[in-house]
C-alpha cells in the first residue's frame, strides 16, 4: 500500500484509547471492510485538515454507533440493542459518537502528519457532500476493526486516509 499522509492505529493503538474512554478491557481485532454505499446504513465521520479539505474518514456499523455511543455515557444495554435492531441509533448515542470519532482523531495524527479535525458525522454515506465522497475513492491507507465495547458488544470500526 502507499504511503499514507496520516497515521493509521493497530488493534493495540486503538484498544488502548477505547479503554480510556469506556473503561475495561476492549477486546480490537482485525475488522472486514466497512462499505461506504448510500443505503448501507453505516455512519461516515469525516475528517479535514486546516483548509477545510477532506482528508480521512472513520465509518462504523449501526452496532458500533449504537453500543460505543451508549457505553459513553452508560445507557442502558436494552436501549443499544432496540437501537441495532431497529438499525435507528438514538440522537444521544449520535450525540456520544461523535465524541468518539472525535477522539480517533488523534489516533490518525502523529508528530509527522499534518493536523486534521473532525468535521461531520454522516448517518449514511449516501449523505456526504461531493469532495468526501471523492475522498472515499482516493484513501491509500486503511484499518479495518472489529471492536468489542464492554458490557454492550461488538461493532465495525474502518478508518481511512489520504
Amino acid at each position: 500500500m502507499a504511503t499514507t499522509t496520516y497515521a493509521l492505529p493497530n488493534a493495540a493503538a486503538l484498544a488502548k484509547t477505547l479503554e480510556m474512554l469506556f473503561g475495561g478491557n476492549v477486546p480490537v481485532t482485525a475488522g472486514k471492510p466497512l462499505d461506504v454505499k448510500a443505503g448501507s446504513g453505516n455512519l461516515v465521520a469525516t475528517y479535514v485538515d486546516d483548509d477545510d479539505q477532506p482528508v480521512a474518514v472513520a465509518v462504523c456499523d449501526v452496532p458500533f454507533a449504537a453500543n460505543a455511543g451508549s457505553a459513553l455515557s452508560m445507557l442502558p444495554v436494552a436501549v443499544a440493542k432496540d437501537a441495532i435492531k431497529t438499525r435507528k441509533p438514538e440522537q444521544a448515542m449520535l450525540d456520544n459518537l461523535y465524541e468518539v470519532m472525535n477522539i480517533l482523531s488523534t489516533m490518525l495524527m502523529n508528530e509527522h502528519t499534518p493536523h486534521l479535525k473532525l468535521a461531520i458525522l454522516y448517518p449514511d454515506p449516501g449523505k456526504l457532500p461531493a469532495e468526501a465522497k471523492a475522498l472515499l475513492g482516493a484513501t491509500k491507507g486503511r484499518a479495518d476493526f472489529n471492536v468489542s465495547v464492554p458490557r454492550y458488544g461488538n461493532g465495525g470500526l474502518s478508518l481511512l486516509t489520504l
